[in-house]
């Protein structure tokens, strides 16, 4: 499945939720609309769906979500879309919302990017950590050129990096659980952190001092990139800066980056809305200070939250449920069991015999 070509164009019809963001907690989000018997666009400012998943971790493997014993970032994104699609919900790609507008008449509008204006009965932002940009290290301040050629700062295909000589840098769960995913794809791997132990995982930082032992991988702690050798385009060797003050030269193809993102609000920072952690602040029902706009996965903010996709997926149904209130004042809410719900969709699907 091909998210990235998605784009359902409703025009500027008025829908019961506008979800911004089109993350797995955006997507689940329509999925409980569409549980739920209420319409909803989703507004994603990249150019498909899934959010980092999709962007930078496609083929990183997830091992937390329910139900999934082990699963690649983009396949998760595949399924909670093809569990979503069958409600046909409206999807804008390629549009950042930059404002909003709550009416006379408590509905909603947002305007995006291009200028367009889009109608809802109430907002969920599902934008994870908002705009985010990959750390660099301000010692290599000439090396754009080489950006998305040798040198990396996610792994969005593993033949970028197949049969070449990779340096890793980093000592998260990223930089670990990629030391440990291309030792089979790389013909040499060295992994450099500048502290003295790892911060990831502990599990996965076994399995790279295991391979250490058996000589699969160069691990290099408390050492610096203090530079680069290139020739052209192309990438040739590593200069690297031990504690001590000693230089080693790693000889390379490949520079990979895993040392974090920095978040950004953009827009969302001018919208006069409480913040706490660089985060939305939100009640138990998902609402932010706003009445009629929730938040829900890493922008919403709670004491006690979990930043982990679960956590996200369980925020979007909680918000969406609560959002009915708002969207169809003095209605009865009734909670309706998705086995129920999917099996009296399947009664009255039309036969396809």
């Amino acid at each position: 499945m091909t998210l990235n070509k998605l784009y359902f164009d409703g025009g500027e019809e008025i829908r019961d939720l506008t979800i911004v963001g089109g993350g797995p907690t955006g997507i689940f989000a329509a999925f409980q609309c569409g549980m739920n018997n209420i319409s909803c666009r989703i507004i994603e400012s990249m150019p498909q769906l899934g959010g980092q998943l999709a962007a930078l971790y496609p083929e990183k493997h997830i091992y937390d979500v329910a139900g999934f014993p082990e699963v690649p970032a983009a396949g998760l994104v595949d399924s909670l879309w093809a569990q979503t699609e069958r409600y046909n919900p409206e999807v804008i790609l390629g549009e950042t919302v930059t404002r909003y507008r709550k009416l006379d008449d408590g509905s909603f509008e947002v305007t995006v990017s291009s200028g367009r204006i889009f109608l809802s009965r109430a907002i969920l932002i599902a934008a994870g950590l908002g705009a985010f940009s990959p750390r660099k290290l301000p010692q290599l301040n000439n090396i754009e050129h080489l950006e998305g050629k040798s040198v990396f700062y996610a792994v969005k295909n593993i033949s970028d990096f197949a049969g070449h000589r990779v340096v890793i840098v980093g000592g998260g769960d990223s930089a670990l659980d990629w030391t440990v995913g291309l030792l089979n794809a790389a013909t040499k791997v060295t992994l450099v952190h500048r502290m003295h132990e790892f911060q990831g995982h502990g599990k996965t930082a076994r399995e790279v001092a295991e391979a250490k032992e058996s000589g699969r991988v160069d691990v290099f702690l408390n050492t610096e990139v203090k530079s680069v050798d290139r020739e052209g385009d192309r990438l040739t060797a590593v200069h690297l800066r031990l504690k001590s003050g000693k230089t080693i030269i790693v000889e390379a193809d490949r520079l990979l980056l895993l040392i974090g993102f920095k978040s950004d609000l953009g827009p969302l920072a001018g919208w006069d809305l409480e913040l706490a952690d660089n985060a939305l602040v939100v009640d138990s029902h998902m609402q932010t200070s706003v009445d009629g706009l929730y938040a829900a996965g890493d922008i919403a903010y709670y004491p006690g939250k979990l930043k982990i996709i679960q956590t996200g997926l369980s925020d979007a149904a909680m918000a969406v449920r609560h959002s009915l209130t708002y969207i169809k004042p003095g209605e009865k809410i009734r909670h309706t069991f998705s086995s129920l719900k999917g099996a009296k969709e399947k009664r009255n699907a039309p036969d396809k015999g």
